[in-house]
């Protein structure tokens, strides 16, 4: 690691009144990968947008890039400046091939007759090849792998042909929308990126990747500067101290209650395209979980259930038939609440406050004529509170919200319903250490009332902490059942990758 590429001095960022950033001082090292930690509405995603020149900080901050002053509020001069950031949703264009895409940020370079497509090819190429990795780069974005999508966004940055050579590059959550099998590859991008000498600001809630890949972390909470400490002087409960402020108590392996009356859930020849024709049951209040590689048919499972893809030759519900056929409107109706990650932008509304998502599902099941909107306000200040939603104000729209609070909200909606059944995709994506015990807690409290819980996860912590039972789920076909002990990661992953390779042997 060399000199200091970024330091940050007083940088404050108030909104209405209340203070987001409250005299932040930060110095990030060339060639080092630093993390940067804290709960939802911390202040992480406000450090950024003031990095970028999104956001210009209250006056007196002074942020400096390679021991110059950096122009606050001015998104130009950041990247002039050398400042890189790839956010969750990545900025790519679907449509775009891969090559275009290089060219879409960095300009297309002229030729006799129109676009130099061989420069660009070759700058392309060599900006991939500086981050390790191989695409065809005339392949749609949309059809490249996760991993692949993100390796195009990071290798973009760092192209010095058209603004300078980049000083840092700003991951936020880069692994949120990763199966666990690209994280790795995912690390060696990072890792590259760094020994070329550029400095790399990692923020993630996933502590195991912060141990792993970082080389310091800096926590902020409530806005405030807490700490910056070598990663090799911490481990997992010491990084959480930094973040909360206090130890969190483990998590007690739940309990299913026992329950004569049969099934809840019963679900048979469950198809779509990455699923052949799975079956499974589920009894009252057992949280059962679904574990499985990108594409094995993990990731399509919830929405089969509500109707929103593919299909099933029966699915009972209390010993009745339910209809996928009629889509998630019907499944709402009938109590099947579907937990979307917060990436997913079927999961809420943007542009409606945080208590009109909150309740809007609730009241469109309502049969009433007269609705009682009396009740409303204190049931969304509870959920406000129970979740710790931040900021706490019913009042506030959506898509102003950090990640986790967005999460927050759509588990909120889902859980007003009163369900009949829960079924749950990455429901703590994005989502900080302390609010995600808190959905564990809920999530529980759910279950033990008796109803049945499916929880679909490539986070395999959920898995572990939450199920009496995991499916795992291979090429869209059961590949293992494991309970109790066995519901363990080393198992899992184990069985994730190896596990339809013995079913054939057999």
């Amino acid at each position: 690691m060399s000199d200091v590429v970024l330091a940050l001095r007083g940088i404050s960022k108030t909104f209405g009144g209340q203070r987001a950033l409250d005299s932040i001082d930060l110095e990030i090292l060339g060639g080092e990968v630093h993390a940067l930690v804290g709960e939802n509405g911390s202040g992480k995603s406000t450090l950024i947008k003031v990095l970028s020149g999104y956001h210009h900080p209250d006056p007196g901050g002074v942020v400096e890039v390679g021991g110059r002053m950096l122009p606050l509020g001015n998104p130009h001069e950041s990247r002039r400046r050398g400042l890189r950031f790839v956010h969750q949703d990545l900025g790519l264009i679907d449509q775009f091939t891969a090559l275009e895409s290089f060219g879409h940020t960095s300009g297309f370079p002229g030729g006799v007759t129109g676009i130099d497509w061989r420069t660009l090819r070759a700058t392309a190429e060599g900006l991939l090849d500086r981050v390790g990795i191989r695409i065809d780069l005339d392949r749609r974005v949309g059809d490249l792998t996760a991993v692949e999508r993100t390796a195009v966004a990071i290798a973009r940055c760092l192209d010095d042909s058209q603004l300078g050579a980049p000083m840092l590059l700003v991951l936020d959550e880069p692994t949120a929308a990763l199966p666990g099998d690209d994280v790795e590859r995912l690390f060696g991008i990072v890792r590259e990126v760094a020994a070329s000498g550029v400095a790399v600001l990692y923020v993630s809630h996933r502590l195991d990747e912060v141990m792993v890949l970082s080389d310091r972390v800096t926590a902020i909470r409530d806005g405030r500067f807490v700490a910056t400490v070598p990663t090799e002087r911490l481990d997992k409960p010491a990084i959480v101290r930094m973040i909360v402020g206090s130890e969190l108590e483990d998590d007690t392996a739940y309990v299913r209650p026992v329950d004569g009356t049969g099934h809840r859930l019963e679900a048979r020849g469950v198809s779509a395209p990455t699923l052949h024709g799975v079956s499974f049951t589920a009894e009252p209040g057992e949280i059962l979980g679904f574990a499985g590689l990108d594409g094995s048919g993990r990731d399509a499972i919830a929405r089969v259930l509500v109707g929103d893809a593919g299909g099933a030759d029966r699915v009972l519900i209390d010993g009745v038939p339910f209809d996928t056929a009629g889509g998630p409107a019907a499944a709402a109706r009938a109590g099947v609440a579907l937990v979307l990650a917060n990436r997913d932008r079927g999961a809420a509304v943007g542009g409606m406050t945080i208590a009109e998502n909150v309740t809007h599902v609730s009241v469109a099941r309502s049969r009433r004529l007269l609705l009682d909107r009396r009740g409303e306000p204190s049931r969304v200040a509870a959920w406000i509170e129970r979740l710790s939603i931040r900021p706490p104000d019913p009042t506030r729209d959506y898509a102003t919200l950090s990640g986790g609070n967005r999460q927050k909200v759509v588990f909120a909606k889902w859980l007003d319903i009163d369900p009949t059944v829960l079924i749950l995709d990455d429901p703590t994506s994005g989502v900080d250490i302390g609010a995600r015990r808190s959905m564990y807690s809920q999530i529980r409290e759910v279950a033990t009332r008796g109803v049945p819980v499916i929880v679909a996860s490539s986070d395999l912590e959920d898995l572990v902490r939450l199920c009496t039972r995991v499916v795992v789920l291979v090429e869209g076909r059961v590949g293992a059942e494991l309970t109790g002990t066995d519901i363990t990661e080393a198992r899992m992953t184990i069985e994730m990758s190896a596990s339809n390779h013995r079913r054939k042997a057999g």
